[in-house]
């Protein structure tokens, strides 16, 4: 209920029904370009979808480094059930307990086309020794350049969005070093230690993970298991100049900061088999279904297949099912379903050389293709 008084009058009571909220809260919007490019257009969608998931979901957007999540080398055309496989270097990120079982020293270079002109490129080092493996790896999602934009204020005659300001960039890295050795002839271990830094414009946070991992022959025919816990470490802060301002309150306007509330890191669990259905001595066909707990979004089921002849061409399918029937209806059936290709070759006596391409469809956000190369010495 609300007052109003017109000259002299008796007070008169007004009752605000839902028409009247309406009407007094009518927002300006500021004058801007009609047209939208297509790369504003992916950015906008991508923000309208974790938006309309986070209420079927609310662990959506509680965590950081988000790019710590997405999966790289030649499981991604299978499903990214790697777990309980983990025979190449890409171990170093799926589960650090398979380096152990490396013979020759390999390098992969992967790299990922994402959503909204966005690059996810991974590079990993593994060097089989006396005492064990060890690997390195970088982890890099980078952009191009942002306009710093200024909005219109439509109560002021002037126009203050005719100025191009400066472009600015966000980039999110990963250094890890990983160690993995045979506990028993059956079981190994491994662990992978990282440091984290995300940086928007001149503001940064930065952080350091772990991921621990056993892998497990368990002699039974071709079955073997895997299990890890990835992205398990400290939270992250951002901090930087644009988050300094002057405090209008106090006459000497002394600096201060916002304070940016600390995100842990995305902490992921995978439980993983692997069994070959048919092996042959030049073929195989692989199975491979991993079981994936993140802490921040609700569980998957990562189904893979892949298909190997003379050693030489490789074919590969798979499926992320979501265990969430409503949310895997907001995001699309489609999406998850994987596939790639792979061939083989030897250029020298003792040089391997594998190159893959796998691609990813997200339904709204289109398909998502990735290119790997191995190079094994």
């Amino acid at each position: 209920m609300i007052t109003t008084k017109k000259d002299d009058s008796t007070p008169k009571h007004t009752e605000i029904t839902e028409k009247h909220r309406k009407e007094f809260s009518v927002i300006r919007f500021p004058r801007c370009p009609s047209v939208l490019n297509s790369s504003q257009l992916r950015r906008i969608i991508v923000l309208l979808i974790a938006v309309s998931t986070y209420a079927a979901n609310p662990k959506i957007g509680t965590t950081s480094a988000q790019f710590l999540k997405i999966g790289v080398g030649r499981p991604t055309g299978m499903g990214e059930a790697f777990v309980a496989v983990a025979d190449d270097a890409s171990a170093a990120y799926w589960n650090p307990g398979g380096l152990a079982r490396l013979t020759t020293r390999q390098v992969i270079l992967n790299h990922i086309d994402w959503i909204a002109d966005v690059n996810h490129d991974f590079v990993t080092v593994a060097l089989p020794l006396k005492v064990g493996t060890v690997a390195f790896s970088v982890t890099a999602l980078t952009m191009g350049g942002m306009n710093y934009t200024i909005t219109d204020n439509p109560i002021t005659p002037a126009r203050e969005d005719t100025w191009a300001g400066p472009s600015f960039g966000a980039t999110q890295f990963a250094l890890g070093v990983s160690y993995s050795r045979m506990i028993t002839d059956k079981l190994s271990f491994g662990i992978t230690a990282k440091a984290i830094s995300e940086q928007i414009w001149d503001n940064s946070a930065s952080g350091i993970g772990m991921d621990l991992g056993l892998f497990y022959n368990t002699g039974f025919r071709s079955l073997k298991l895997g299990a890890v816990i990835s992205n398990f470490g400290s939270e992250l802060s951002y901090t930087g100049r644009q988050l300094d301002f002057a405090d209008t309150t106090q006459n000497t306007d002394p600096p201060a900061s916002y304070k940016t509330t600390p995100s842990p890191l995305p902490t992921i669990f995978r439980f993983g088999i692997g069994y070959n259905l048919m092996e042959a001595e030049r073929d195989y066909l692989l199975f491979a279904a991993d079981l994936v707990h993140p802490s921040d979004i609700n569980e998957t089921v990562n189904f893979g297949l892949e298909y190997c002849t003379n050693h030489t061409l490789f074919l590969r399918a798979g499926y992320i099912l979501n265990t969430d029937s409503e949310y895997a209806e907001d995001v699309g059936r489609s999406t998850g379903i994987c596939a790639g290709l792979g061939l083989a070759f030897k250029i020298r006596e003792q040089i391997d050389l594998k190159i893959d391409v796998g691609y990813r469809t997200m339904k709204y956000l289109g398909g998502s293709p990735r290119m790997t190369l191995n190079i094994g010495f």
